[in-house]
Parts: structure tokens; sequence; C-alpha cells
């Protein structure tokens, strides 16, 4: 299943979605408005001039939930972890409308470029990318008394066979995942203000890497409270409650997903 998230930052979505369809692309509505699924395309869906010009982004709608739960508002300062190459930034970007500001990190020298090719494509104003390590990045920010309103914490996982169908996870790989998840988690909590709401997402199945990492966080702080999620309103997806009561969990045939929102108290 292939998607495209419409950039509204640059072009409206009926109008995109004409020029595409004249290119032979068929697409089908999805519960979002700048969202549709490609049924069927004549050509590489990311070899196009509106691809080119910044029109949309190839993305899995699984991945455009983490963005809408947050819901940044216009005046936020937004905090997004590990955030190449950038479709959660550019989405983040177009729900702020282009205005407040997303600080966004990325640890891979290599990941940034993508990211800071994307922002520029989606033409997004708003955003300050920095090629930085979290874990050092985060005692500088505190020294500067600098937190965040909301924060998008995307964290590195083990992934998921949809997504890599060469996926051969030991789990020896899912401890490790795990541990570095609880750690990037406790980093981003301390940056949030209080009154903030972080979202944790992953694209992996491992309930070790989703609902054992909020409930570890859970159980061991005692500033941050678990904000309920229901999956009502993704309409058109396999989305459910996760095995965690207020969590959710996308399913196959949409690629894996892992959500859950928590506030700073």
């Amino acid at each position: 299943m292939k998607f495209i998230r419409v950039n509204t930052l640059k072009i409206d979505p009926k109008t995109l979605k004409n020029r595409l369809e004249r290119k032979g692309i068929v697409l089908k509505e999805t519960f979002l408005d700048y969202a549709f699924e490609v049924k069927k395309s004549p050509f590489s869906i990311g070899s196009t001039p509106e691809y080119l010009f910044g029109y949309y982004m190839p993305q899995s709608i699984s991945s455009m939930i983490p963005p809408i739960v947050l819901n940044p508002k216009e005046d936020d300062f937004v905090l997004d972890m590990c955030s190449a190459p950038g479709g959660k930034t550019t989405h983040l970007a177009q729900i702020m409308n282009n205005n407040g500001c997303i600080v966004a990190v990325e640890i891979s020298k290599t990941r940034t470029k993508a990211l800071k090719s994307n922002i520029n494509r989606m033409g997004v104003l708003n955003t300050i990318i920095i090629n930085k390590d979290m874990r050092k990045y985060k005692e500088e920010l505190l020294k500067k008394k600098i937190q965040f309103d909301k924060i998008l914490l995307d964290a590195p996982c083990t992934g998921n066979e949809i997504k890599d169908k060469h996926r051969n996870v030991s789990k020896e790989d899912i401890k490790y995942c795990s541990l570095r998840q609880k750690e990037l988690l406790n980093i981003a909590l301390d940056l949030l203000k209080k009154g903030g709401e972080l979202v944790y997402s992953t694209c992996s199945i491992e309930v070790e890497e989703n609902e054992e990492v909020i409930r570890h966080i859970l159980n061991n702080r005692n500033d941050i409270e678990l904000v309920y999620l229901t999956p009502d309103k993704f309409l058109g997806i396999n989305i459910k409650k996760g095995y965690l009561d207020g969590t959710l969990r996308v399913f196959p045939p949409n690629e894996p997903f892992f959500i859950a929102k928590l506030r700073k108290i």
C-alpha cells in the first residue's frame, strides 16, 4: 500500500489530485483530506515534477498519525527527536502552518542531508536542523533552560516486515532498542515543559519496544501521565487499542505502528 501526504503549505489537495490524475495516477481518499492512497501509477510516485516541487511526500498512512496526535499549535515550540528523513517534521510544520518553531534533531550526518533536502523541497520555514546526539544535546539545552511545549519522539526501533522484508531481528536487538528507547524517552520528558505533551511512536511490532517502554516510564516517573487515545477518528485503516489501555497500534495490511501520548504534570 502506497500513500502520499499533500503539502498544503504549497498546494490545495484537490488541485494536486486533479494534476496527478491527469497523468494517469489513480488516487483514493483517506480519513485525512490531505492524504491519498496511490492505487495505480504508470511511473514511480517519487519521480514526478510535483514531487520535486514539494507538493507531496510519499509516506505511509500509519506514520502520519503521530504528528496528528501531537497536534502542535501555531505558536508552539516543538522538538522533533530522531527527525530524519523529515516526513513527520514537514507534517508538523504543515499542521503549524509554518508558524511557531520546530527544532529537528538528527544524530546521523548522512540522514541530516536527507532531512535538510526534504525541508527545503517542502518549503518549510519554521524549522531549525540540529545534527547532534540527543543524549549530549540535552545537557546543552538544560543549561540554557530551554524546554518545549510539544515533543515528538519517533524512536529508533527494530522495524517491521512490511517496511523491511528481509528483517531478521534477534532478542538482543530488541533488548538493545528497548533500553535506548527508554533512555531517549527520559531525555525527552526532561526537556518537556510542565503541562507539555509528548508523542512516542515506533514502527516496531515488539511489546518490549512499545507498551513496555511506556509502562517503564509511568512506573519510574511521578511527573508524567498517560493521555488516553482512541482509534475512532482514524477511519479506513487497521488501527486498534494497544496492549496498554490508552495507547494505539496499527496492524497490517497497513504499516505496523505504535503510538502513545504523555503529558507532564
